[in-house]
């Protein structure tokens, strides 16, 4: 067998890197999908920010691995799943839903690009993954911004009261997939 040089090499690389990530997202909409089922929950809302990629500046690093996560993709393969299953996919508007904090109720402004203005939130995020209300609470910043994002649809159930516990320490599932990214 002659060994891969060059093109081919990259091609192999490649499409052995796509299989996985396809792999992966496959697996994690699955998984959303089979944890709504068994809660009985009938309707996902997915926040989007049309330019989440575009003239981003987290850092060199960063950036080269976050521009290669195909969100889209995985969106397309949820909302695929929630109609083969007969769940809503709702896609939903997500300015400002990281900035406001979830348990002081902070008002969410709808973005205006035509008009904008500057608003005024009690809580801040402190570093990556911690956000501290105006109490001094610290809480997950990413369930802070999925929870504003519930807030945001309107949908019952999304009160400080009943979430609050589960802000603090957000289950974290892995999947079996390697990904050599």
């Amino acid at each position: 067998m002659i060994p891969l040089k060059g093109e081919a090499l990259n091609h192999n690389f490649s499409v052995n890197r796509n299989n996985k990530i396809r792999d992966y997202l496959n697996k994690a909409a699955r998984y959303l999908i089979n944890w709504c089922r068994e809660n009985k929950i009938s309707t996902i809302v997915v926040g989007v920010n049309p330019g989440i990629k575009q003239s981003i500046n987290l850092g060199k690093k960063t950036n080269q691995k976050f521009v290669q996560i195909p969100h889209n993709i995985f969106r397309f393969k949820l909302k695929a799943m929630c109609d083969r299953y007969g769940l809503i996919y709702t896609e939903l508007e997500e300015s400002y839903t990281s900035k406001a904090s979830f348990l002081d109720r902070d008002k969410i402004p709808v973005d205006n690009a035509d008009n904008p203005s500057e608003y005024s939130f009690s809580g801040q995020r402190i570093q990556r993954g911690l956000y501290k209300t105006k109490q001094g609470k610290l809480i997950n910043a990413d369930c802070n911004g999925a929870a504003n994002i519930g807030v945001k649809s309107k949908l019952n159930g999304f009160t400080p009261d009943r979430l609050e516990a589960s802000l603090a320490m957000p289950l974290r599932v892995k999947f079996d997939v390697a990904l050599a990214c």
